[in-house]
């Protein structure tokens, strides 16, 4: 794969499409909320639904998957971990670190660069990519939010109550029964997933532009470091250990390279941590990333 491809035919499209939303969503003053509600609840486990229901894919992949993708993200836990401790950051600053360190864009950019770049034939390894991370990630960080003032059991059950995981899991269970949907279902579930990627590019977009520039601290080069090149380092060499090649391990290296999720700011809003210094990592991280994919896209 060239850079000339790389950059026009895998990361263009992704690139057209948060540009769209990020000079007319706030002429046409659509509220990124509202997008961001209808993705989470509605074209999110559509998707997630549609991807894992009929996928063809072996138990040993994913469970591959998992472990690999789990191993990226402590990986980069590691790294701001010993940086808090090295520095005496405190915790909530060692918390906000940690999420946006291990939380990947893996739904609003990753899903469209996965496909751009191996083909639609890999969303289904992207989809166990998405639901993992996405759970993994909401646990912990919401846990570590809440666990000022309440009991991490309280994170543990909304992430496991999330809209994606509930779908998730009934996918995969109609999976290995092997149950045919009604055409009706089917089809319906369908057109909502083929919404969500637009959808939430468009909503990034707009993210991005109401986050405004951030300003640089030592922080969000540890950040940068951890999310956008040992997460993925780390991953890709326990995906190898563990047996995956080809797409899957194209697609773990991506989902694990992308950088902070933008819902990382939503959860530190929600929670109050630090939620200025975790949006200006999801920007400045982003911002980065726009050198480190290509990069990581030639190399796969």
């Amino acid at each position: 794969m060239s850079l000339a491809n790389v950059l026009l035919n895998v990361l263009g499209p992704v690139a057209v499409l948060v540009g769209l939303g990020a000079v007319a969503g706030p002429r046409l003053a659509i509220d990124s909320g509202s997008l961001s509600r209808l993705a989470y609840w509605v074209f999110g486990p559509a998707f997630v639904f549609s991807l894992l229901a009929e996928a063809d894919l072996e138990r040993s992949v994913v469970i591959g998957l998992m472990v690999a993708a789990l191993a990226g993200m402590v990986g980069a836990l590691v790294v701001v971990g010993g940086w808090a401790g090295l520095t005496g950051a405190g915790y909530e600053t060692g918390a906000a670190m940690a999420m946006t360190s291990v939380w990947g864009n893996v739904g609003n950019a990753g899903l469209a660069i996965v496909a751009f770049a191996l083909g639609d034939d890999a969303l289904p390894v992207a989809g166990v990519l998405m639901v993992t991370i996405n759970l993994a990630s909401l646990v912990l960080g919401v846990g570590m939010a809440q666990a000022r003032t309440a009991s991490i059991g309280a994170a543990v059950i909304r992430g496991l109550s999330a809209p994606m995981t509930i779908a998730g899991g009934v996918a995969l269970v109609i999976n290995l029964i092997g149950i045919d949907l009604p055409l009706l279902a089917d089809r319906s579930i369908g057109l909502l997933a083929q919404a969500l990627i637009p959808v939430m590019l468009f909503g990034l977009g707009l993210q991005l532009v109401a986050s405004g520039r951030p300003r640089w601290t030592n922080e969000l080069g540890i950040v940068a470091v951890a999310k956008l090149m040992v997460a993925p380092a780390v991953a890709a060499a326990v995906a190898v250990a563990v047996g995956l090649d080809g797409d899957a391990l194209a697609a773990v290296i991506i989902q694990s390279a992308m950088p902070p999720a933008v819902f990382c700011s939503v959860v530190a809003a929600e929670n109050d941590l630090l939620p200025d210094r975790v949006t200006a990592a999801v920007v400045a991280t982003t911002g980065i990333s726009v050198v480190t994919l290509p990069v990581v896209l030639l190399a796969i």
